[in-house]
């Protein structure tokens, strides 16, 4: 719950203080990189994702609230998409389970939906209504940056945890002790696509990401990693989320090796489509957020390889047996969000169990990680990053599977 008002000035200190911290190692590591011998490979003073964020605050003492009827668990994503419906399904899925075992202490859990469709900064409120009204003791979802970041400005003040399966990398280095991100980071993922190009000797580059936060952000990692990796990128091709096939005329006679296409599937689709017709038949590498079923399906789809955020065909029969059950339940397969969201719910939902009715003590062990999930193991660096690294897969009749 919420700290008390007598705690206010206490959390205003320790939050001032953490920025100050915070602050003065930026411009440790400044001093560090500026001082540095020309040519130098020089380190950074100090490694956020080992020495980062803790919580410094009060609440762990809070005893559990008396006559609940029910207990909250809290989800936000997109109400109008498949990823959306998704997020939901799953985490409705956990805690059906999770009630059929008795609840928490025989008092069963309640999912409560706020829907953050529209402009990315709706999350903003509805994780307020979540927080404060509704008295959510967690909140699952967020499937973007953007929005990831949004809830992190809301959770630094109002103090819930927040498990969102998003991949960007700057989530973390926000340096809120709240959040946990579930998929491989975006850095990771553009690792392993190069990796993977320069295995197979592709060593031109198209790159080609929609304008959009999230893709902008990985198109930045791509150009400043290719060359460690002997990979020259011979065109940035940005296209518009809502006009993605403009000017996409001008990489029909470029030569390079292979296509590199960051995006959202609803946009990068019709960009996939048209440059096939267009005659551009160059092998794609994907990242995790296209390794989905739509994706894998698309008739012109050729040559693909992506940056998985799990083994998404893999054997083990946890993971089957859920695929089989949401395609009976739903009528259509799964794409990572389904089993990713699971987990999180989970796990959320075991550690509840442990550690009593109490945020902060929630917090705390989720941070200590070591649940195993269907996706695979969940633990966390200092920042709330997942340390786990992305899986290679290919598509083949219409599936992601091993290359």
């Amino acid at each position: 719950m919420p700290a008390p008002h007598a705690a206010a000035g206490v959390r205003s200190r320790r939050w001032r203080g953490l920025a100050l911290g915070a602050a003065l190692a930026a411009i440790a590591t400044v001093a560090v990189l500026c001082l540095a011998p020309a040519g130098a490979d020089a380190e950074p003073y100090r490694d956020l994702s080992d020495a980062g964020s803790e919580f410094l605050g009060v609440g762990r003492e809070l005893a559990d609230p008396d006559s609940l009827a029910t207990v909250r668990i809290g989800v936000t994503g997109p109400a109008l998409t498949t990823s959306g419906r998704e997020l939901v399904g799953a985490v409705q899925l956990a805690i059906d389970q999770a009630n059929a075992a008795g609840g928490y202490r025989g008092i069963p859990f309640e999912l409560v939906h706020r829907p953050n469709d529209g402009p990315w900064g709706v999350v903003a409120k509805q994780v307020v209504r979540l927080a404060a009204e509704d008295e959510v003791w967690v909140i699952i979802g967020t499937l973007d940056g953007e929005r990831a970041h949004a809830a992190e400005l809301v959770v630094a003040k109002l103090w819930v945890p927040v498990l969102t399966p998003v991949g960007d990398h700057t989530v973390d280095y926000a340096n809120v002790p709240w959040v946990f991100r579930g998929l491989p980071d975006d850095l990771s993922q553009v690792e392993a696509l190069l990796a993977l190009a320069a295995e197979r000797g592709w060593h031109r580059l198209v790159l080609v990401s929609e304008i959009w936060r999230d893709a902008e952000q990985a198109a930045r990692r791509v150009r400043h990693r290719v060359a460690a990796h002997g990979i020259d990128v011979a065109l940035h091709h940005r296209y518009e989320t809502y006009r993605p096939e403009v000017d996409l005329e001008r990489l029909a006679s470029l030569e390079a090796d292979a296509l590199v296409l960051w995006g959202r599937p609803d946009s990068a689709l019709p960009v996939l489509r048209r440059l096939r017709a267009l005659g551009v038949d160059l092998p794609l590498l994907l990242p995790s957020l296209l390794a989905v079923p739509e994706v894998a399906a698309c008739p012109v789809l050729g040559p693909a390889l992506a940056a998985a955020p799990y083994d998404l065909d893999g054997t083990q029969p946890e993971l089957a047996a859920f695929r089989q059950r949401w395609v009976a339940a739903h009528g259509e397969e799964p794409s990572y969000v389904a089993p990713l969201a699971y987990d999180m719910a989970r796990f959320a939902l075991q550690a509840l169990g442990r550690t009593g009715l109490n945020r902060a003590r929630l917090r705390d062990e989720l941070a200590g990680g070591g649940f195993q999930g269907l996706t695979g193991p969940f633990n966390f660096n200092s920042l709330g990053g997942r340390r786990q690294l992305p899986v290679a897969l290919a598509a083949r009749r219409g599936r992601w599977q091993s290359p």
